[in-house]
This record gives structure tokens, sequence and C-alpha cells, in this order.
């Protein structure tokens, strides 16, 4: 203890307790680094011979497999400051504890935002954002955070400082370092800033509620909607009963609309010709930025375990079905909603028991159709009984090389991530 009290202080560095636990597993320290130079002596202590797992507020940790050891949790709240925001350039520098709603207070100011949108955003950092490759339902027209990424620094397995990109938007060509570490849970290193471009916030922001009999007649519905003249800021479907807003029973598409008054008014028309022919029925939320927030949530709300599929997106409908009637099949609860834009479907499934046959069901149809099934949270028990990633397809050889190089001794979140890396 007294190694890192050295580096930290005494007050931040304790031992860990059951609250500190990672998957069960508890950390043998915590220790809460205040500046970039802490965070770098902390890892030279670790490295070789100690298993260390980054995270911020805590607030996503039961995403990916449990580490295989656990010897400190580097906590970075710490480092949580807006360090540079230059509002003509459109551009926002933050360390890797920031927290979300802090940013989207700051840009508030210049009336600009960084359209992400994951779950819990008052406590979900910059770090974890990355780590986890977070998102939310802007993701169907504002990317993810790898999109609006262009600069990071990050701590390597020897204690250095690496940076990738840079804080302007347009930089010179190269290895895009920064994108490499967008997902890798930690495993590549530990990040503690980023850089990224931020957008105009819209004027105005409404939903339009499309109710449908069936998840395939929502899915169907959405891409027409998504194919229309003016494009959706977010269009997901909600699975049958899964929108309190909506139809009760049934399922429905949801289509965000941004911009000027005028042309979310245009977008609603357009929604509204579109359900129209289909015989549907319709119904305008007028706020819709909170309907968005809401529907952000759904993979942190109560479930034993949420699965996130991975299909086309003209493939939703019947997985959105298959996955129903497998889980009416086994007994078991299950609320559903995707985006309709990527393909992706989150699952919540009520009951730990039913996890795993879920997973033998429904995971051998997705990857032969090259798309994928993950246990996406769910407490440690739980994943020690299933296979939480899958078939890791053709890259995983290129992943071990990667780990290889950027942590050749193990030291960052060992095992978290996909076939055990």
């Amino acid at each position: 203890m007294s190694a890192w009290a050295e580096i930290v202080g005494a007050t931040h560095a304790r031992p860990g307790g059951p609250e500190d636990a990672v998957d069960g597993l508890v950390p043998r320290w915590v220790v809460s680094p205040g500046s970039v130079a802490e965070v770098q002596a902390c890892v030279r202590v670790a490295a070789g011979r100690l298993a260390l797992v980054a995270s911020g507020r805590g607030a996503h940790l039961d995403i990916g497999a449990p580490p295989r050891r656990l010897d400190v949790l580097l906590r970075l709240d710490r480092l949580a400051r807006v360090l540079d925001h230059q509002a003509h350039d459109m551009t926002v520098t933050l360390e890797a504890g920031c927290p979300l709603s802090l940013v989207a207070e700051t840009l508030a100011h210049a009336g600009q935002w960084l359209p992400l949108d994951p779950p819990r955003p008052a406590t979900t950092t910059v770090g974890g954002l990355l780590a986890a490759n977070l998102a939310g339902p802007l993701r169907a027209s504002q990317g993810r955070a790898r999109d609006l990424l262009i600069g990071i620094r990050v701590v390597g397995s020897d204690g250095c400082l690496v940076a990738g990109g840079g804080r302007v938007v347009k930089n010179v060509a190269g290895y895009d370092l920064p994108k490499l570490h967008v997902g890798a849970l930690g495993t590549l290193g530990v990040i503690v800033e980023a850089t990224f471009k931020v957008r105009p916030r819209p004027e105005r922001e409404e939903a339009v509620i499309v109710a449908c009999p069936t998840a395939a007649a929502a899915a169907d519905a959405g891409l027409a909607i998504l194919d229309a003249e003016v494009p959706p800021l977010w269009l997901v479907m909600a699975g049958p009963g899964e929108l309190a807003e909506g139809p009760g029973c049934g399922a429905a598409a949801v289509v965000g609309l941004g911009g000027l008054v005028e042309e979310v008014a245009a977008g609603r028309e357009l929604v509204r010709e579109v359900a129209s022919r289909r015989g549907l029925r319709t119904a305008v939320v007028a706020d819709g930025a909170a309907l968005r927030g809401r529907l952000a949530g759904f993979s942190v709300e109560p479930a034993a375990g949420v699965l996130r599929a991975a299909t086309l997106p003209t493939r939703v409908g019947p997985v959105v079905e298959a996955t129903v009637a497998a889980a009416r099949d086994a007994g078991v609860d299950v609320r559903c909603l995707a985006d309709l834009a990527s393909g992706i479907v989150h699952v919540a499934v009520a009951e730990a028991t039913a996890v795993a046959a879920l997973l033998k069901v429904l995971r051998p149809a997705l990857e032969r159709d090259r798309g994928s099934l993950v246990l996406e949270r769910g407490h440690g028990a739980l994943k020690a009984e299933v296979d939480v990633w899958g078939d890791p397809g053709p890259g995983m050889e290129l992943m071990r090389k990667l780990k290889a190089t950027f942590d050749p001794s193990g030291t960052f979140a060992p095992g978290r991530f996909v076939g055990g890396l």
C-alpha cells in the first residue's frame, strides 16, 4: 500500500472491497491518480507483475468478460476536466474521467453538443465511453464515438505516454491509433485524454411513434422512413409491449427528428405519410430528447442479462421475432429494442437461467448470416456459465498480435476482451 500512497497520496489509495468488484473479482487495491504523471507511475509499478483494470465511475464495468486477475482498480474519476473547447473550430479536449453530463453543459454555452448518448450520461466518463464503445439512438445519424474522435493520449504498458491524432479536425495521414482503443475495454492501455469534433445542437427535437402490429411490420416501416427525403436524427424499433407511449402490446417504429423547426415539421409529415400508406397510426412526442434519453438507457434497466445482436438492418424484424419466439418457448420474458440504421438489437432477459438457452438457440443462426450475439451485460456468475463473445471471426489472430504488441506483459485488464485477450 505504501507504494501507491507515495504516488497518489494516502487518501487516494486503499484496499479493495466488495463494492469495487469487477464481475465478482475484488481488487487488492483501489488507486485514484490525480494527474497523467501519476497514472504513468501507477502503470510502471504494475507492469509485468500486477493486473490492472482502469475505470472512471464504474458505470459500465459489467460489459465484457470477467478479468482473469484483478490486482489494481485504477480509478480515473479525479481526471475530470474539460481541458480545451475551441468553439470556432468545433473541437473539445477532455480528460478521461470527465463525465458526459459536464461535457454537455460546457458545450451548451456555445450551442454545440457531442452527439453521443450512451446510458447513464451523468456517470459515464469519456474513458468509459471510448473503452466500451458506448452509443445510443443518435448513432443512426451521428455515428459512434470512433467517428467523432480525432485525438487520444494513452499510457502504455511501459508507463510511457502515447499520442495519436491531434486537437484539430484535419490531421496528417498515418495509422489511426485512436480507433484501436475504442471498444478495447482498456486492454491496450489506459486512456487519459481524448479530443472530439463537436456539432451544432439542433434547434428542435421531437419524435413520432408509428404503432405496428408486429416487430417485422415496425422494422419495415422504419426502414421505409429511413429512405425518405428527410433523414431521421434517430430511428429505433421497440419490441412488443416495450414502449409505454406507444401501441400497447404491439411493436413500434420510433422516429427522432431534429433540426430547424421547419425541418422537423417536414419530417413529421413525411413520417405520417409513410405510416398512412401502410394503414398505421402515429403519435407525436414533443420532447424527443427526453424520450431518446430513456431509450438510450434500455441496456442498463433492471434485467438478469442483456444480449446484443448485430445483424443487417433488413434482418432486424426477423431477428426480434425469432428472439421473442425463443423466449416464449423457454418460458421467459424478454424486452427488445433495435437500432434500425445499424442493425443492433438489444435484448433484456428477465431470468438469468434463460440466458444460456437463448444464446444456444439464437447465436448459430446469427453467426451463419455473418452477424453476432454477445452477452453485453450480466453479473460475473452468469458470465462464468456462458461464452460471452461467441465466434470472434477471422480477425482473432490480428487482435492477438495487437495485444502482444501493446501489452506484452498482460498488465491491462487480462481476459476481458474477445478471445480472452
